[in-house]
């Protein structure tokens, strides 16, 4: 007769099961809520590291930012407490469907490759739980494939975030939701500079978060396109996707996307199937003026702010498409100056400003400097073909008389 199995350990009111993953500093557990008879998962701080107060405070603080995220893509903390050997630990919602990266490789195994649906279901939602992160002041700062994952979507809760797929995808199926997790590393933007330490996964980090630097929300950014274009590897796709995503993934934030909002609209456009006509002036010469107001103090020039020298920027002309700026380049402190720009045989563009804020097709851009130095600002654009445009103008402010 064999004997009987040990019974499974308690962490206050819940039942603690398999570990179902383990990192540097907690290990992850399946679990029951005996109270609720409900499956949870676990997040245990590592005994060696409970002691430690700065790690056993930073491991509070990812449960404190998940509560205050509100989202159906954030996994969603139930409770937080403390063992009897003083190891804190988080009751998380349970995750049944597993990770996107095992999702991927297990796709891969069998030959696929992404199609439209499924680059859109994931950006979908992605960018849903991104922008909900963002909105509680939070930096998430290590998005990557095994920190997103996948959940039995309970009825009533939709987990498309907009638009319906003529295909289902296999990626996030239909009866599935994408939840990000793992907010260890993020940053409060409401209680910090954004002044932080090198940190994230490799292959989806983005540059300024290789050392000690300054991170804003616009990291998250960078690491959606890598998740997306690493989800996208091998398919078949519109070219216009790469240009997309390509935007964000520039080493200079300013040069990125303002926002996850921002982000899936460029990604929606370049999937959005081809109407077979086009509109009657994009093949014409179009001026257009940007217009943006920026004050003294939004553009205080100083410290170099604006003058850094990017690289492998894309061309100005593409075809019968280009983008151009007209205007001085030079301006005196608290003189505004008015610059316009030429837009040939596209349909949309942005202008970025020296402090990284973006405008989209307006008609001009009148700026004030507070303080002598150099600063660019850019104007970009997309030909019919997916092609970035950019061009870039240099403005010389003097302190004046």
């Amino acid at each position: 007769m064999a004997a009987p199995s040990a019974p499974e350990p308690l962490l206050g009111r819940y039942r603690v099961g398999d570990v179902i993953g383990v990192g540097s500093f907690a290990t992850v557990h399946r679990a029951v809520d005996d109270r609720l008879d409900d499956v949870v998962v676990v997040k245990v701080l590592a005994e060696n590291h409970s002691l430690n107060p700065e790690v056993r405070e930073r491991f509070i603080a990812e449960g404190r930012a998940l509560r205050r995220v509100a989202s159906p893509h954030v996994v969603a903390v139930h409770d937080i407490g403390e063992s009897d050997r003083q190891q804190p630990y988080l009751v998380l919602e349970h995750a049944d469907r597993g990770t996107l990266a095992a999702r991927v490789a297990a796709l891969r195994a069998d030959g696929w490759t992404a199609t439209t649906s499924d680059v859109l279901a994931v950006a979908r939602e992605l960018a849903a739980a991104v922008e909900a992160v963002h909105a509680a002041r939070l930096v998430h700062r290590d998005l990557s494939p095994g920190n997103v994952l996948l959940r039995t979507s309970p009825e009533g809760v939709v987990g498309r975030t907009t638009g319906t797929p003529a295909v289902a995808p296999a990626v996030v199926r239909p009866d599935e939701r994408l939840v990000v997790a793992d907010l260890g590393m993020s940053k409060d933007l409401a209680r910090s500079s954004g002044l932080t330490v090198a940190g994230g996964t490799e292959g989806f980090r983005p540059p300024e978060q290789d050392g000690p630097g300054t991170v804003d929300t616009r990291a998250d950014l960078w690491a959606m396109s890598a998740l997306v274009t690493w989800l996208a590897e091998g398919a078949d796709l519109p070219r216009a996707l790469d240009a997309a995503l390509g935007r964000s993934l520039a080493d200079s934030p300013a040069r990125r996307h303002p926002d996850a909002a921002a982000w899936l609209a460029d990604v929606e456009r370049a999937l959005a199937p081809a109407d077979g006509a086009s509109a009657p002036d994009r093949a014409r010469p179009r001026r257009t003026t940007v217009v943006a107001v920026a004050t003294a103090a939004v553009l205080g020039l100083g410290a170099g702010a604006g003058a850094t020298a990017w690289l492998d920027r894309p061309h100005s002309a593409a075809g019968s498409a280009s983008v151009a700026i007209s205007g001085p380049t030079t301006a005196t402190v608290g003189a505004p100056v008015t610059l316009t720009a030429d837009v040939t045989g596209a349909e949309h563009w942005v202008w970025t400003l020296p402090t990284g804020a973006y405008v989209a097709d307006d008609d001009t851009v009148r700026l004030t400097a507070s303080s002598p130095g150099d600063a660019e600002v850019v104007l970009e654009a997309r030909a019919p073909d997916g092609t970035a445009l950019t061009t870039v103008h240099r403005l010389q402010v003097d302190a004046g008389s």
